[in-house]
C-alpha cells in the first residue's frame, strides 16, 4: 500500500517510432519516382533527439533495412543512440505493406536480411519486429521465433482498420497488383478484436510477447501520434481532450499502452509537399512540434516509459526467459529502471548463428 505522501506508482509503457523514410510512404503510395527522392532522416533524427531530449524520453527504432545501405542514413539511425534508452528493433528490408502476400522465401529475406544489417550496421541485435502496414502472417512469427526474438509489435486492433484503408487507397495512385495487395492493408473490422494490451504468444516452441499498438480503450479507436496531430490539425482542443481520455482510459482498464511516432510528426507542411496526403501533413512545423511536444510530456508524466524490449522486461517483472531477455544484468547502474540497463537488454542476448536459420 503506498503512504499517504507517497504517489502511486506510474504504469508500464513504450515509446516507439517506425523510421520509415520518404521513398518508403512515396513508393507505397505508388509513387513511380520513389528511389530517386531525397532522404530526410537526418533531419528528423535531429527534431526526434531534441524533442524526446526534453522530457528524457526512451524510443525503440523500428528501422528498414534498405536505409543501412546508406551511409549518411546510418549516421542518421545511429544519432538516435544519444537517447537516455534506445532499442533499434527490425521493420523489414523493403517496407513493403503487404507482408500476408509474400511466400515463404520472401519474407524469411525481408526480416533476415535487416536483422543481419542492423548487427553489421549498428552494432546490435534487433529482438523486436513489426510488420510494415501492420502486416504479420503466422509465417512472420515463424521466422522471429529461429532468431530468437522477444516480442513482435504488429498488431493494429482498432475498429477503424478499413476506414483507414479506404482513406489511404484514395490519396495515392496504387494500380494493378499493388492496388490488389493492399487490399487487406490495417486489416478488417476482425482486427479489433485481437487484445489491445501485451500479451504472450507461443510459435513453433518459442513465447514472445505481441505487444499492440495501442488504440483507445473501449472503442478501439486510434490513439497514435499520427492520428493525434491529425485531429489537431482540425481542432488542438478536441485532439486533447481525446488524448487525455485515452491514457485516463489506459489507466482505468490497466491497459499497458505502448505508441507509435513516425517521421511526419516531426515534419510540417513547409519540409515537404510531397507528403501531403499523410495524415498531419498540412500542419506548419512549428504547430505540430508544439503539439507533439505537449503529448509527449503528457504520456511522460502518466506512464512509466520504457523502449519496448524494456517494457517486455518489465511485464514479465525481471523473471529469466528462454527468448533472450535475460535475468541478470550486470551494468554500470544497479536501478531495474535506468536508461544503461535499458539498453544493456539489446546488448546482453545471445549470437544466433546463421548455420541453424532455415526455411
Amino acid at each position: 500500500m503506498n503512504g499517504p505522501n507517497k504517489p502511486a506508482p506510474r504504469p508500464i509503457a513504450s515509446l516507439s517510432i517506425d523510421f520509415d523514410n520518404k521513398w518508403a510512404y512515396l513508393r507505397a503510395a505508388g509513387r513511380s519516382d520513389w528511389e530517386s527522392v531525397t532522404s530526410y532522416l537526418n533531419i528528423v533524427a535531429e527534431r526526434v533527439l531534441e524533442t524526446l531530449g526534453q522530457f528524457n524520453l526512451p524510443l525503440t527504432v523500428f528501422v528498414v533495412g534498405r536505409d543501412l545501405k546508406n551511409e549518411s542514413d546510418v549516421r542518421a539511425i545511429e544519432s538516435l543512440k544519444q537517447l537516455p534508452a534506445h532499442e533499434f528493433a527490425n521493420h523489414s528490408m523493403n517496407h513493403l505493406p503487404w507482408m500476408h502476400t509474400m511466400d515463404q522465401r520472401e519474407i524469411f529475406d525481408e526480416i533476415v536480411g535487416t536483422h543481419d544489417a542492423i548487427e553489421m550496421s549498428l552494432g546490435c541485435q534487433a529482438k523486436g519486429f513489426r510488420g510494415p502496414g501492420f502486416s504479420c502472417p503466422d509465417e512472420v512469427l515463424r521466422v522471429l521465433g529461429k532468431l530468437n526474438y522477444v516480442y513482435d509489435a504488429s498488431i493494429f486492433p482498432t475498429s477503424l482498420a478499413p476506414v483507414a484503408r479506404a482513406v489511404f487507397m484514395a490519396r495515392t495512385k496504387l494500380k494493378g497488383e499493388q492496388k490488389e495487395k493492399a487490399k487487406k492493408l490495417y486489416g478488417g473490422f476482425a482486427a479489433m478484436r485481437n487484445p489491445n494490451r501485451p500479451f504472450r504468444r507461443t510459435v513453433d516452441n518459442h513465447s514472445l510477447w505481441e505487444i499492440p499498438v495501442t488504440v483507445m480503450p473501449l472503442v478501439r479507436t486510434p490513439i497514435h501520434f499520427s492520428y493525434f496531430t491529425f485531429l489537431a490539425s482540425v481542432s488542438k482542443l478536441a485532439a486533447k481532450s481525446y488524448l487525455r481520455t485515452a491514457f485516463r482510459l489506459c489507466r482505468i482498464t490497466g491497459t499497458a499502452p505502448s505508441l507509435l511516432l513516425h517521421p511526419p510528426d516531426f515534419l510540417g507542411r513547409e519540409d515537404d509537399q510531397q507528403m501531403a496526403y499523410f495524415p498531419g501533413m498540412k500542419m506548419p512545423r512549428q504547430e505540430k512540434l508544439e503539439i507533439v511536444r505537449w503529448a509527449l510530456q503528457l504520456y511522460s508524466q502518466s506512464f512509466d516509459v520504457h523502449t519496448m524490449i524494456g517494457q517486455s522486461h518489465k511485464l514479465l517483472g525481471g523473471q529469466a526467459t528462454n527468448n533472450g531477455v535475460p535475468n541478470t544484468i550486470n551494468t554500470t547502474s544497479d536501478d531495474p529502471t535506468s536508461p544503461d540497463r535499458e539498453n544493456h537488454l539489446v546488448q546482453l542476448t545471445t549470437t544466433i548463428p546463421r548455420s541453424t536459420l532455415s526455411l
